[in-house]
C-alpha cells in the first residue's frame, strides 16, 4: 500500500532583542545561500511550542522562556513534491547565540531596514510583509527549493 503524502509541520522562532531580529544563513536545497528564520520539523507527540523551543536550542545554544505565536503560513510547490505548514513564533532573548549546526553558515541580528536589504527565504518575507518591516515592493522570490 502507498503511503499517502502530507503536509510538513514547521516551526519558525524569530527573535528579537533591542528591536533587531535573529536570522540564520543556510545553504537551500536550491544551491543559494538565503536568510531564513531559525526552526524546523515538529516531531510526533510534540507539541508547537515543544518544538520551537527544541529547535532553537538545538540550532542556536538559546533557553527559550517566553514565546508569543504570530501566525501560520503554508509553502506549496506541488513542482518539487515540496509542502509544508509552517508556525511563526516571537521569542524575545538577550541570550548569547551560539552556532550548534553545521547546516548554519551564519547568524546575525539585523534592524528592520537592514531586513529590507537582504536575500530571504519566501516564509520569511511573508513574516516581515506581516509584521509590516516589508512591503510587497521588496520581496524577492527566493525558493528553498528549485
Amino acid at each position: 500500500m502507498k503511503k499517502a503524502k502530507v503536509p510538513r509541520l514547521v516551526v519558525a522562532g524569530l527573535i528579537k532583542n533591542k528591536g533587531r531580529y535573529l536570522l540564520i544563513k543556510e545553504k537551500m536545497e536550491s544551491g543559494r545561500d538565503l536568510w531564513i528564520v531559525p526552526g524546523g520539523g515538529v516531531e510526533f507527540g510534540e507539541s508547537l511550542e515543544e518544538a520551537v523551543k527544541r529547535e532553537i536550542l538545538e540550532e542556536l545554544g538559546i533557553e527559550v522562556e517566553k514565546l508569543e505565536f504570530l501566525m501560520f503560513k503554508e509553502s506549496v510547490f506541488r513542482d518539487f513534491n515540496y509542502h509544508s505548514v509552517i508556525f511563526f513564533y516571537q521569542i524575545e532573548s538577550d541570550q548569547p547565540v551560539k552556532i550548534r549546526e553545521e547546516k548554519i553558515l551564519e547568524a546575525r541580528y539585523f534592524s528592520p531596514a537592514e531586513i529590507k536589504k537582504l536575500k530571504m527565504v519566501e516564509s520569511a518575507q511573508w513574516l516581515f510583509i506581516d509584521l509590516g518591516i516589508l512591503d510587497k515592493k521588496h520581496q524577492q522570490i527566493f525558493h528553498r527549493i528549485g
